[in-house]
């Protein structure tokens, strides 16, 4: 006999948490379906019911129901609501509405925007101007040197095709310390360790740094690809907001009065998404508030060697308290997929077990590869690669300024990949992007970039995916979606 109105103990939802909300309803539930609390043929509350004596949105509700339909553990049916499925009883036939194995297997975070990764790497739609992708432009193109490059290490092949060292290649390692001193951190090649992109070593040091329920501090905005990993690793992320000068560090000193987060991560030089690079006052006095509080500062670099500032890495005015990370894919291509870390001496160790968890060691022959390229043909290809982004940058404004209505707030940062845009309140991200994809143009919406909420009223686009031809097409299609939206 179903048990009907339910409303039974209540998930107790966490709204500090980075885990989203639809997602802890849905672990409440399902864990109360499959330990039995909540019996076979229980009517769950309506939507719109639950949503009110929890104080979400209903669609927050919606999402998680959807989920646990998606499990097999409830069905819906209009006119009879939600209910827990029958489940198996000792004796009873297999039938086909039984729950799967994978329906037991214990929660998973996996974010709020599960998707988002995957839509970073995807390939580009035919007619589409996407402007999605954070790559390095196809112009100009880093791959004839490289070619070369590679060419001159494989005549070695017995060695390059090995594992080679955890730590990475000797004389990337060198080179790569040699780079940073330029820049004014003065790290030292056994300071460094070679990674598998510099994703790697956000979940390298989100699992070594921290513990499931511990605190850490984020920009907001920030790079979503970071959220999602500290998302999965059950972090609680402490919202910083940024502004042109970067990370409010006034903001960070007044939660460190208070509350002591495990790290602090911020993209400081070009970040992703709004462009900006932090002055150097704040970065003096971010290192000084770290240092003071005990609390390492991760510094994610992708973007530094393409910045047209002298400001050095935070790295280099604090050894001992910063975390620095950063890659080759933005400045010569992601599929290799070779970025590196540099940390105090105290926890390389740590950092290296973990990194060799992961995998035992990034390829060989790649960073052999980069290392000769470095020698040849990459400072050119840099020096290129730094005109040619102000010229895109220069090339979008002039078409945002001829397509698009002077409400349309964008960023002032430049040499970078992005763009970030604020709309006006009449208009959201969101439905402008079902409307420009209809048009053949898109761009990523905002709120993977929040690690708690906002972003339904901002927009990334990456000025780098497409060709030079394309940026004006592309920007005067997402000029007509706003028309047709503000009609």
């Amino acid at each position: 006999m179903s048990k009907i109105g339910w409303l039974g103990a209540l998930p107790d939802l966490d709204r500090d948490s980075i885990v989203p909300l639809y997602r802890q309803i849905y672990e409440a539930l399902r864990e109360s379906i499959l330990a039995g609390t909540l019996p076979e043929s229980t009517r769950l509350p309506p939507e719109r019911t639950l949503a009110g004596h929890l104080d979400v949105n209903r669609s927050t509700v919606v999402h998680a129901y959807r989920e646990l339909v998606a499990d097999g553990l409830i069905e819906q049916k209009v006119g009879s609501g939600s209910r827990v499925v029958p489940q198996l009883r000792p004796g009873q036939p297999e039938r086909s509405a039984s729950v799967p194995w994978w329906v037991t297997l214990p929660p998973w975070r996996v974010g709020e925007f599960p998707t988002i990764l995957g839509e970073l790497a995807a390939k580009q739609e035919p007619g589409r101007i996407s402007f999605v992708q954070g790559v390095a432009p196809d112009q100009p193109s880093p791959l004839g040197e490289l070619a070369k490059s590679f060419s001159r290490v494989a005549s070695d092949p017995r060695f390059i095709l090995s594992y080679g060292d955890s730590e990475g290649y000797e004389p990337l390692r060198n080179a790569i310390s040699q780079r940073m001193a330029l820049r004014g951190a003065r790290t030292q090649p056994k300071d460094v360790i070679v990674l598998t992109g510099s994703t790697q070593g956000i979940m390298v040091v989100a699992q070594s740094l921290a513990e499931p329920g511990d605190e850490i501090i984020v920009e907001t905005p920030s790079y979503p690809g970071a959220l999602q990993i500290f998302q999965i690793c059950g972090l609680r992320a402490i919202p910083v907001p940024v502004d042109e000068d970067g990370m409010r560090v006034d903001h960070v000193e007044a939660i460190l009065r208070t509350r002591r987060p495990r790290f602090i991560y911020t993209m400081p030089s070009l970040h992703n998404p709004t462009n900006v690079t932090m002055n150097a006052d704040r970065r003096e006095r971010l290192v000084t508030l770290a240092r003071r509080a005990g609390i390492p500062i991760i510094e994610d670099d992708p973007y530094g060697e393409l910045s047209q500032g002298g400001h050095p890495p935070l790295v280099g005015l604090a050894p001992d308290s910063v975390v620095y990370l950063s890659t080759f894919s933005k400045t010569i291509a992601p599929s290799l997929r070779v970025g590196w870390l540099a940390a105090p001496r105290t926890i390389l160790e740590r950092l290296l077990l973990r990194k060799q968890a992961l995998d035992m060691a990034t390829s060989l022959y790649v960073q052999a590869a980069i290392s000769d390229y470095l020698e040849t043909g990459y400072d050119a290809h840099v020096a290129q690669l730094r005109v040619e982004l102000r010229l895109r940058r220069e090339m979008a404004d002039a078409a945002i300024a001829e397509h698009w209505p002077s409400t349309m707030r964008t960023s002032k940062a430049g040499g970078g990949f992005y763009l970030w845009v604020t709309t006006p309140r009449e208009i959201r991200a969101r439905p402008l992007l079902d409307q420009s994809e209809r048009l053949g143009a898109s761009f990523l919406f905002g709120e993977p970039f929040f690690a708690s909420s906002g972003g339904d009223h901002n927009f990334r686009l990456a000025l780098t995916p497409v060709t030079r031809e394309q940026i004006p097409e592309g920007i005067r299609r997402i000029g007509k979606a706003i028309a047709s939206i503000r009609q």
